[in-house]
C-alpha cells in the first residue's frame, strides 16, 4: 500500500511503468513511432529530390567563338572594365558579417568576421591572424588563414564576378536563354570551386541583370539570383550592390581608390605582414 501522499504519484507512474514494460507495450509503441518516423523521412526525401529534378535544369551547350569573344566586349565595356583593372583597392561587407580590406595592387586582405581577424596575401595564404585581438599560431593561425581565405574566395565574387569574364582557365561561349543570347563562363580552375558555369542574363545595354548558375555546392541546376542596385564608384566604374533569388544577398560599404589608404583613413593595415 502507497501511504505517503507526497510520493503517491511517482510511485504510481513506476508501478505502471514496470507493468507497461513487462507486458512489452513500450517496446511496441515505440517501434509503431519510430516506423512512422521512418515513414515521414523517406516521404520527405523522396518529395525533395522530386522538387528539385523538376525544377533544375540541363547546363546549355554554348558556342564559342568570335560571337562570344564580342558579346564579352560589350559586357566589359558596359560595367567599365578598364576602371576595374585600375583600381588599386576595394573595401566592402558582405551580408553585414564579414568585413574586407582588399589591396589590389599587394594581393593583401584584411579579413573580419565574428571574433577573429586575419590579414594575408592571397597568393602565399601567409599572413597573421587573431581572435579577440590574440595573436593567433600554428594550426590555429593556418585554419583561420585558410576560413579567411574560403570566405574572400566566396564573398568577392558576389562582388566582381562580372570582371572575372576572361580570367585565365575560363572558357566563353553563347547559349540561347528566353529567346535572347546569353553568355556562359566556365571556370575550369581558380577559386575554392573550380569547374563551375554561369550564364549571365543581360539587358538592352549589355549590363548583367542575373545569372544563372550550375555550382558544385548547389544541387539545383540553373538557379537564377538577380544583379541588381548597381553603383557608380570612381572612374564611372559599377558594381552591383544587391542579389536577389533563393538567398537574398547585400553587398554594404562598397568603397574604391588608389591606394588602401585613401580608402581606409588613411592607415595602412597590413604593415605587419
Amino acid at each position: 500500500m502507497l501511504t505517503n501522499p507526497e510520493t503517491f504519484g511517482t510511485d504510481t507512474l513506476i508501478l505502471v511503468l514496470l507493468r507497461l514494460l513487462k507486458n512489452n507495450t513500450i517496446l511496441k509503441i515505440m517501434k509503431k513511432f519510430l516506423k512512422i518516423i521512418a515513414i515521414i523521412i523517406l516521404g520527405l526525401t523522396i518529395s525533395i529530390a522530386g522538387f528539385l529534378y523538376f525544377i533544375s535544369k540541363t547546363l546549355p551547350v554554348g558556342q564559342q567563338g568570335l560571337k562570344a569573344e564580342q558579346l564579352t566586349d560589350k559586357i566589359q565595356e558596359a560595367i567599365n572594365q578598364k576602371a576595374w583593372d585600375t583600381t588599386a583597392a576595394v573595401s566592402f561587407s558582405f551580408r553585414g558579417n564579414h568585413h574586407y580590406l582588399w589591396d589590389k595592387e599587394r594581393n593583401l586582405v584584411q579579413v573580419e568576421w565574428d571574433s577573429q581577424k586575419v590579414l594575408y596575401n592571397t597568393q602565399t595564404l601567409e599572413g597573421v591572424a587573431y581572435e579577440n585581438d590574440k595573436k593567433l599560431t600554428d594550426s590555429e593561425k593556418a585554419d583561420a588563414i585558410k576560413k579567411a581565405n574560403d570566405h574572400f574566395n566566396n564573398d568577392s565574387f558576389w562582388l566582381i564576378a562580372p570582371f572575372k569574364l576572361r580570367d585565365a582557365g575560363t572558357t566563353r561561349s553563347i547559349v540561347m536563354q528566353d529567346n535572347q543570347e546569353a553568355l556562359m563562363i566556365t571556370y575550369a580552375s581558380g577559386g575554392s570551386t573550380p569547374g563551375d558555369s554561369y550564364v549571365w542574363l543581360l539587358d538592352k545595354n549589355y549590363m548583367p541583370k542575373a545569372w544563372r548558375m550550375w555550382v558544385s555546392i548547389i544541387p539545383v541546376g540553373g538557379l537564377e539570383t538577380t544583379w541588381e542596385d548597381w553603383k557608380i564608384l570612381q572612374n564611372n566604374l559599377k558594381i552591383a550592390t544587391s542579389h536577389k533569388g533563393l538567398i537574398d544577398l547585400k553587398l554594404e560599404n562598397v568603397k574604391t581608390g588608389q591606394s588602401i589608404e585613401e580608402i581606409n583613413n588613411g592607415i595602412d593595415p597590413f604593415t605587419e605582414l
